[in-house]
């Protein structure tokens, strides 16, 4: 057999397609045996979680590529690193969230401006950001951070949430901090506390103020350590319900807001229907506790057989999460009811007050302090809900819900525009109150933050 080239070119191409196959093999076959070795014997149930993934990652320690939840453009000095002629970091990138000039200072401007960090750990912060200040907000990573920015007058904030936003990653040149925390049962508090303790360890912190979602029973003396009244870091206190801490000096009361943990959405001004006729008288969505007031209120519906004009859908157990099939349900309730019954719960604020305050569903709310420690004092005589009484809301309150069927007898004595005017006096009041407590909010932290120097 004559050996042409083209016979030894085939014989050496096909030599040198199993030496690399095999080579592939032989490394393949290593990763894949380590990779089986890592796991235990259990299976998937010692793989760590999402959670578990992003506190490894938080304890890490490297160069350049060290993960960072709070984002790149937030490490200065890696941006000193790539650009040190730029004394400015420019927003203009970022078209959406319209950070450009106005977030950069100007050149010999002789007007100081602040930074304020705002970190969320807890839904009412999402309340502060965007239903008050009127912020607005980007994901990143899938969810695991999410941002924005917002000036206002001298103030700069910079609002920070998710499950990627961790003490060990917070930036450690913070001057002025406001956090947002839960502090509702024991599991939130372990959480909250490992926030607090951490404070410490940012040397450049000078101001802080908490945004406290309280106990509904007011039971909130595990912070009172932090207060730095008490020899703590926390300057200010705002905390959610009718705490008899609140003196409008270091401890202020805070709104409940709207659920933002389920997503409840925000009113568009420009597409409401301020005029329409509504189909139903009122509405109660909501769970019925044993032995409750609001078993009182079905009685009441039952016997009066409400459930023609109102809509009405009871549960027996109360769920945290909404689908968008629920919270669609809930919402046109809302749009389509001149009225919305509001019970009591674990206390007497809820979130439905100030939903059904956005969507110009009147609030029918029961006018009766909850067990705990909430309550009046020194200052204030008018709980429950005294901050919203203070600002006197065009709300119907009852005592008991026996006084149901007198409201509900002399609203459908109204004419339709009749109806809209109490409406619109819901939704300008509801737009006011926002306005003041953003105005409220500015002026104490300028106030306590940044005091004029005589």
């Amino acid at each position: 057999m004559r050996l042409t080239v083209r016979r030894v070119v085939l014989v050496a191409v096909g030599i040198y397609c199993l030496l690399t196959f095999y080579t592939a093999y032989i490394l393949l076959s290593r990763n894949w045996k380590g990779d089986v070795d890592k796991i235990s014997p259990r299976g998937k149930e010692n793989l760590p979680n999402e959670e578990e993934l992003i506190n490894r990652r938080s304890q890490q320690k490297g160069g350049e590529d060290e993960w960072n939840p709070w984002g790149e453009e937030f490490e200065k000095n890696r941006i000193k690193t790539v650009a040190p002629k730029k004394k400015e970091v420019s927003w203009d990138w970022n078209k959406d969230l319209d950070f450009g000039k106005k977030f950069n200072k100007k050149k010999n401007s002789t007007t100081d401006e602040f930074e304020i960090e705002v970190w969320g750990k807890a839904a009412i912060g999402l309340y502060l950001w965007e239903f008050i200040l009127g912020g607005t907000l980007e994901e990143k990573m899938g969810g695991i951070w999410t941002y924005g920015f917002k000036k206002i007058y001298k103030l700069k904030f910079k609002f920070r949430t998710g499950p990627g936003v961790i003490p060990s990653k917070a930036p450690h040149d913070t001057r002025n901090l406001i956090l947002v925390l839960n502090g509702r049962e024991q599991s939130k508090i372990e959480f909250a506390t490992i926030w607090l303790d951490y404070l410490p360890s940012f040397p450049n912190l000078q101001n802080v103020a908490v945004f406290l979602l309280g106990n509904e029973q007011c039971d909130n003396d595990w912070i009172k350590p932090y207060l730095k009244k008490n020899g703590g870091m926390v300057d200010l206190l705002f905390v959610v319900y009718d705490s008899k801490w609140v003196d409008d000096e270091t401890v202020f009361q805070w709104p409940l807001g709207v659920a933002t943990y389920r997503k409840f959405p925000k009113r568009d001004k420009d597409d409401f229907p301020v005029n329409s006729i509504r189909p139903y008288l009122c509405n109660f969505v909501g769970t019925v506790y044993p032995n409750s007031s609001r078993q009182t209120l079905m009685g009441v519906i039952n016997k009066h057989d409400l459930e023609k004009e109102c809509f009405i859908k009871a549960r027996e157990e109360w769920s945290p999460d909404e689908s968008p099939e629920t919270r669609q349900q809930y919402v046109k309730a809302l749009l389509q009811s001149d009225l919305t019954l509001s019970p009591v719960g674990q206390n007497t604020e809820c979130y439905r007050i100030y939903e059904a305050c956005e969507y110009g569903s009147i609030p029918v709310i029961e006018d009766k302090m909850t067990p705990g420690t909430c309550g009046n004092n020194d200052k204030y005589d008018n709980a429950p809900l005294r901050l919203l009484k203070y600002h006197k809301p065009p709300f119907i309150f009852v005592k008991d819900w026996s006084e149901l069927p007198t409201v509900l007898e002399e609203y459908r004595m109204l004419s339709p525009q009749d109806k809209v005017v109490r409406r619109r006096k819901v939704l300008e009041w509801c737009n006011k109150f926002k306005g003041k407590m953003k105005d409220r909010f500015l002026r104490i932290i300028n106030q306590k933050f940044f005091p004029k120097k005589s």
